[in-house]
Formats: C-alpha cells, sequence, structure tokens
C-alpha cells in the first residue's frame, strides 16, 4: 500500500475538528525542554554529507574482541561462503509460507531435500520442515509422546539436558496435568541408568536425553532407551547433528525421535538466533509430528513435483485437532543448514565431526595435566567439556580476557564449560594453554 502524506488543507482540517490550533498543541503535555525542536526545510545534510557524518561516527565505535570458547547450545563454527550466497537469493530471502504448490516449487523442495537430510544423518523414517530451535524441538516432542500415550502422565528428563531447553519444556508443560521427573546424572557426567531403571515405569510416556549433554559427555543413551523400551516408552534423543558424522544415528541408539537445533549447521551465532530446530521420528509417529512435511510427488504430466503432503497444524485443520500451535517453519535457516550439509557431504560431515572432536579432546588432555585444574567428567567428551579451577573463577575469567579470550560459560561450582569447534587453531589452543597456567 502506497503511503500518502497529508496537506497542508487536510491538515487544518484535523485540527479544527478536534479543536487544536497548531501540531504542537498535540504534545502540550510534554514538557518543552523534552521536546526535540523540529527540522526546518534548509537545515539537512545532503547525501555526501550524511555519509561522511555516518563514517565519523562509526569510526568511534570500539569493542572488545576474544578468541570464543563459549558453548552452551551456541557454537562458533565456519559457515561456508556458499550459504550466503544461496540464501541471500531473494527467491528464498523473501519467501513466505508455502500454500500455493505452483507457486513455490523452489522452496518447497528445499524444504524435502532438508527434511531428507535430517533423516539421513539420523537414520529416521521422517522429518518435519523444521520447528523453531532446538528447545522448542524437544517441547513438541514430549507432547508428541503424551499424544501417542493417552492414559500417560510422567516424562523422565536428564538432568544434563542443556537448562534452556528444560525451561522451555516446563513453560510448554505447567498449565497441563503432566508430571516431570528429572534424572539426575552420576559423578562422571552420565546419566544414573539405576534411577530409570525405578522410574520407568507403565505411567511414563517419555524420555528425553540429550547426547552430547550439556557438559559435552557422550551418555549411555542406547542402555537407557534399552530399559525405557521395556515399558513401550517414547524414547527422545536430543543431539548436536554434527556428532552424527562420528557416532551412532538417533535410529541406531534405539530413539523413536530425534530432535536438536540446527545452529552448528551453517546458522552463525547472530546474538542467540533465529536458529531451526529439527524433528525426526519413526514412521508410526509421523501423525503426531507439529508443523508440516513437504512431499515428493509427479503432476498431470508425469513430471517431478512438491506438495505440502501433512499439515497437521491449526490453520489448515481444526485447532482442537491441529498438534501444535507451531503454524510455520524456519525456512531460511534450515535451508543454511541444508546447503551447509550438502557442501561438507557424507565423508565431509565426518571429518568435520572428527576435527571438533580432536581439538576438544586435545585441549582437554592438555588441560588435564596442568597443576590446579580439574576436568570434572572422566568420560568421552564431544565439542565441550568441563573444567574446574582452583583459583578463584572471576580472578580465572578476568586474566583471559586480559588475554584476548573469553574461556568458557561459567557453571556453579567453579567450574568452566569450554567448547572447542574446528576453527581452532592448534596455535590458538596452545595459547588458551599457556593463559590457562598462568592463572591455574
Amino acid at each position: 500500500m502506497d503511503f500518502i502524506s497529508n496537506k497542508s488543507p487536510q491538515i487544518a482540517a484535523m485540527l479544527s475538528e478536534i479543536g487544536l490550533d497548531g501540531i504542537d498543541d498535540l504534545f502540550s503535555s510534554i514538557p518543552s525542554d523534552l521536546r526535540i525542536r523540529g527540522p526546518e526545510t534548509d537545515d539537512g545534510l545532503s547525501e555526501y554529507e550524511g555519509l561522511r557524518l555516518m563514517e565519523e561516527l562509526a569510526v568511534k565505535n570500539t569493542f572488545s574482541s576474544y578468541e570464543n570458547y563459549l558453548g552452551a547450545g551456541a557454537y562458533e563454527h565456519h559457515v561456508p561462503a556458499l550459504v550466503s550466497s544461496i540464501t541471500s537469493k531473494s527467491e528464498f530471502l523473501t519467501s513466505y509460507t508455502p500454500y500455493q504448490a505452483e507457486a513455490s516449487q523452489g522452496m518447497l523442495q528445499a524444504i524435502f531435500e532438508f527434511q531428507s537430510a535430517i533423516c539421513a544423518l539420523t537414520g529416521m523414517d521422517v522429518a518435519n520442515a523444521s520447528v523453531y530451535d532446538g528447545a522448542s524441538a524437544c517441547a513438541e516432542a514430549i507432547l508428541m509422546a503424551f499424544r501417542h500415550h493417552k492414559n500417560r502422565n510422567k516424562v523422565l528428563i536428564g538432568q544434563s539436558l542443556n537448562p534452556r531447553y528444560g525451561a522451555v519444556i516446563k513453560t510448554y508443560l505447567q498449565c497441563l496435568d503432566y508430571n516431570i521427573v528429572t534424572i539426575p546424572f552420576t559423578k562422571d557426567g552420565g546419566v544414573d541408568l539405576d534411577f530409570i531403571r525405578k522410574e520407568a515405569d507403565h505411567t511414563t510416556a517419555a524420555i528425553l536425553l540429550q547426547n552430547p549433554n550439556y557438559f559435552g559427555v557422550l551418555d549411555d543413551v542406547r542402555a537407557s532407551f534399552e530399559i525405557a523400551k521395556k515399558e513401550s516408552i517414547i524414547c527422545i534423543v536430543c543431539a548436536d547433528p554434527i556428532v552424527y558424522g562420528i557416532c551412532p544415528s538417533a535410529k541406531e541408539l534405539l530413539a523413536d525421535i530425534a530432535v536438536g537445533d540446527c545452529q552448528p549447521l551453517g546458522l552463525p551465532l547472530e546474538f542467540g538466533g533465529p536458529y531451526a530446530g529439527y524433528m525426526a521420528c519413526r514412521q508410526d509417529l509421523v501423525r503426531q509430528l507439529p508443523g508440516r512435511i513437504a512431499g515428493e510427488t509427479v503432476d498431470t504430466h508425469g513430471e517431478r513435483g512438491f506438495v505440502l503432503t501433512l499439515q497437521a497444524r491449526e490453520q489448515h485443520i481444526r485447532r482442537e485437532k491441529a498438534t501444535s500451535n507451531i503454524c510455520t517453519n524456519q525456512a531460511l535457516a534450515s535451508l543454511a543448514s541444508l546447503v551447509t550439509i550438502l557442501w561438507y557431504g557424507k565423508e565431509g560431515m565426518k571429518e568435520l565431526a572428527m576435527a571438533n572432536y580432536q581439538r576438544a579432546a586435545y585441549l582437554k588432555s592438555r588441560l588435564q595435566k596442568i597443576n590446579g585444574i580439574l576436568i570434572s567428567h572422566g568420560r568421552t567428551t564431544f565439542n565441550e567439556f568441563v573444567a574446574e579451577f582452583k583459583m578463584p573463577l572471576d580472578k580465572v575469567i578476568k586474566h583471559f580476557q586480559k588475554n584476548g579470550i573469553q574461556p568458557g560459560v561459567s557453571l556453579n561450582n567453579n567450574s568452566l564449560l569450554i567448547a572447542v569447534t574446528e576453527v581452532k587453531s592448534l596455535q590458538q589452543l596452545d595459547r588458551y594453554v599457556k593463559v590457562a597456567q598462568e592463572v591455574a
């Protein structure tokens, strides 16, 4: 819609109608010293002068720059240049919800290929077109389990799940008659199997574990799910998608539903978002998947085409029948993840995962040899790990920051959660060790 500004006669007529003499009278309740004088006709800057002024202001901006070892759910990974080249194409960048298949074949195909890539990574039968992020994917997966087991009201959730994911789950369930039971973790950072044996019963609809968990530990997911399967409990694994490059797939872990955040694949940190959550499941649970699923078909001429195959959302069916109030998918973010997966390819994903594992393991082993630093968990870790310092943590962090390093995420017990990805070089890791030695 075009904007047409009001002319002087129209302004005068409106002011007369409300009994005011001028526009300034509209703001009479605001003290005059707080009001900014309106621009005069000749007090502006030319385009060139305005650009020069902005350049002068820009050079005054300064900010601290650190080598980043923060993680806890959002990681610094290399984003291939190809990603922005493709996602910035206008047909993707400005695309809206693809209701009409005949007008949205490119976007529908992108969604279909994203679903296929997620199924290839997780080993699951079917995936949806993405949800908002990893946290909402976890919560939606639990709701899927409760819809499947209508007469059950308990869910088991690992205490080692990302706390922000846990907070979203509680928000989803707080007004519903469901019981959340937290599975404690042992000293080595792994899930407590004995607790699962005790709590996994006929009232339990689902069990949710993260792998690697919040501490970077590769957990006993398969052993936990084997226990849960005895009571026909829906098993949900939340995983960094890169870990599937070298570790068993969700299907091999006996998961019924696989969820997680696509941020590690092609999505920069961006101050916390937007990201995209992935969801995949067994074929018999497909009717419980929220959002939408794109499918492949043929047209009347036998040509390959794409359609929205399943739309179990409130905009398409009766609200009480909808699986979720999620009404769209993170199309652009999931496209970025798809392009990244295709850029790496099958062998490249393995190499990427191995690079993340090896770099984190190298730093972990070097820090382990320093007096005054204790590696908290003895299990195998991926991407990140916990290191406990004898020196007060605030002094540790200040010393690292003085040396241009953001050393990790602070935990409650004088520990740092340290994330290492493929973007860290050997020289950077050795420098981290040197600074750690100075402060330990």
